[in-house]
């Protein structure tokens, strides 16, 4: 992809890189700041800062008020101190971000900074240095906009016709395959690398970086680094000229340095040297007028050096990395808020249960205390029995919220399933015994069967199954009194046609469900069971089954029983040598 240098490109040397800035960068006082609303519903507004500490909001409590739905009464703080800005979030409902991150405590604020606080959008702005540049530019060979991917500066028609038509088709179908590359990548840690990788597979370089923007240095730090082999472990402090994406973060533009500097290329002449010239591409990744990070890249060559039309290539690549970071924030910021929302309405949806199960426990200590001040230990031995059977159904009750409002994926390792079917019938047995409620079992249950799984998580949804299937069972209204069995639990466990799933199921004669319950058993506070279920049971076991990529369903019929089989992947590395050698049953 590399190729020659255009006319406009303007050599530069590696000494004296870094350029003084002007001295009205930054104010000088707190009263020559303005804030400038660059996207919302004030899109265009100047709003001048009258005094040290201003607060913005969409309440007229607040110093600036803000017409936006989205911002809090009074949202966020900035402070003069020490000759600079610094922001705070006021515990807002939405948070305050900054360069694409949200702002946990209080941070300096630099100039020309993008904040978002709902959806409006702003900076700080010198108004005695608003037009003017931090840099100079001798060390940019060749910078464009982003969002129009024209030049900074004025070219002259041919070769501004050159640049837009040259390998349109090439550059396009790049373009495609980054988008492949990184699609349906949600995690944001993972899509930095997957980033990287993707780049450097339509663009050559010898080392590669993606940078974000860190809070507490205020500056655009390395978080990723790859080069010809690999990830890089640790990324030398040296790699990456600051200069550089110092430039493309204020500006907000895509920047092409060359370091071939006169100079240096005619010693190497003398000296019989070849010349051999680094030159680096450093893009903002935009998000919707924000920047989400940097991508910055190095190629070392005597023969390549980056052109104009690479760097418009980059541009567009850094463009849709940029909205795909935010993309990856703004899923996992809807799925914690749809977490609290489900926990909150769990909590107000359970308050009726818990008072039960309380009142349970009060009335079980009660009647514990009469039994021994009356050395009466039938009745004493009843207490216990009652209190033991709360205490374990609000233990129950915890373990299923933990896993609801818990973000851990599924820490898979390879065990024996029929290992841990027997720990959780031996853990509940005792008490189905005391309630003439049996649980049989299949032979292969006393066989070893290996599958990697998280045994925490199933083991969670056993228990759960097996608490559903007594309860069903202690439903029913046409139990004889004085039956030695009341009502039976069957597991079994077998192999797909395919032998790459196991399937475990597990079945009760109880109450049954009606055929057209089946399908929403598994939803949120969905129970049939009146006041002694939840309905939270079934729906954390769906999401244990699902995150390992299995699946669960329920048959019965009413007054019949019912059955509820999961079904989970032997293994989810092809390659794991452990699964692939299990002999599986028939």
């Amino acid at each position: 992809m590399p190729g020659r240098a255009g006319k406009c490109m303007l050599p530069v040397g590696t000494g004296n890189m870094v350029q003084q800035k002007p001295s009205g960068t930054q104010p000088g006082n707190y009263n020559e700041t303005t804030i400038k609303m660059v996207s919302g519903a004030m899109r265009g507004t100047e709003v001048p800062i009258r005094k040290p500490v201003v607060t913005l909001g969409r309440s007229s409590e607040a110093d600036i008020q803000i017409h936006d739905v989205l911002i809090s009464r009074v949202h966020t703080k900035l402070e003069w101190e020490n000759g600079q800005w610094h922001i705070e979030d006021l515990a807002s409902t939405n948070g305050t971000w900054m360069v694409g991150r949200k702002v946990e405590k209080r941070v300096t604020l630099p100039m020309k900074t993008s904040v978002r606080i709902g959806n409006t959008l702003f900076e700080l702005i010198n108004i005695y240095a608003a037009d003017t540049q931090s840099f100079s530019r001798p060390f940019v060979a060749y910078s464009i906009q982003p969002e129009t991917l024209a030049p900074s500066r004025p070219e002259d028609e041919s070769s501004q016709s050159l640049h837009i038509l040259r390998e349109e088709n090439q550059r396009l179908a790049a373009v495609y395959k980054f988008q492949n590359m990184i699609a349906a990548v949600l995690d944001e840690r993972e899509l930095y690398s997957r980033i990287l990788s993707a780049v450097m597979n339509v663009i050559a370089a010898d080392n590669a970086y993606l940078l974000v923007y860190d809070l507490d240095s205020g500056r655009f730090t390395p978080v990723t680094g790859r080069n010809e082999m690999g990830m890089l472990d640790e990324i030398e402090p040296d790699s990456i000229k600051d200069t550089i994406v110092e430039f493309v973060g204020e500006n907000k533009e895509s920047a092409l340095s060359i370091d071939d500097s006169e100079e240096k290329r005619r010693f190497k002449e003398l000296a019989g040297v070849p010349n051999i010239i680094t030159s680096i591409m450093c893009v903002p990744m935009l998000g919707k007028r924000q920047i989400n990070g940097m991508i910055y890249m190095s190629l070392t060559s005597a023969t390549e050096k980056y052109t104009e039309d690479d760097l418009r290539l980059l541009t567009v690549i850094g463009h849709t990395a940029g909205m795909a970071v935010e993309n990856s924030r703004l899923v996992e910021f809807n799925l914690r808020n749809e977490r609290l929302v489900a926990t909150g309405s769990t909590a107000a949806g359970l308050s009726h249960y818990i008072k039960n199960i309380l009142a349970g426990l009060d009335g079980s200590l009660c009647l514990l205390k009469m039994g021994i001040d009356e050395k009466d230990f039938d009745m004493a031995g009843e207490a216990a029995s009652i209190l033991s059977k709360n205490h374990r159904r609000l233990g129950n009750l915890v373990l299923d919220l933990l896993n609801l409002a818990s973000e851990q994926k599924p820490e898979f390792e390879i065990c024996d399933i029929n290992a841990v079917i027997r720990d959780v019938v031996e853990l509940i047995s005792p008490q189905l015994d005391k309630e003439r409620v049996r649980i049989h079992t299949n032979e292969i249950i006393d066989t070893p069967i290996f599958v990697e799984i998280d045994s925490k998580g199933i083991h969670r949804v056993l228990l759960n199954l097996f608490t559903n299937s007594e309860e069903a069972i202690l439903s029913k209204k046409d139990m004889p009194s004085d039956a030695e069995v009341i009502g039976n639990i069957m597991v079994s466990v077998k192999f797909n046609d395919n032998k790459d799933y196991i399937i475990i199921s597990v079945s009760d004669d109880g109450v049954g469900v009606a055929k057209d319950e089946t399908s929403s058993m598994f939803d949120l506070f969905v129970t049939s069971k009146g006041t002694v279920g939840t309905g939270l049971g079934l729906a954390v076991s769906k999401r244990i089954v699902v995150a390992h990529e299995g699946s669960i369903t329920a048959t019965g019929e009413k007054g019949k029983g019912c059955t509820v089989a999961f079904s989970l992947p032997v293994t989810h590395n092809d390659m794991t040598t452990a699964t692939r050698t299990i002999t599986r049953m028939t």
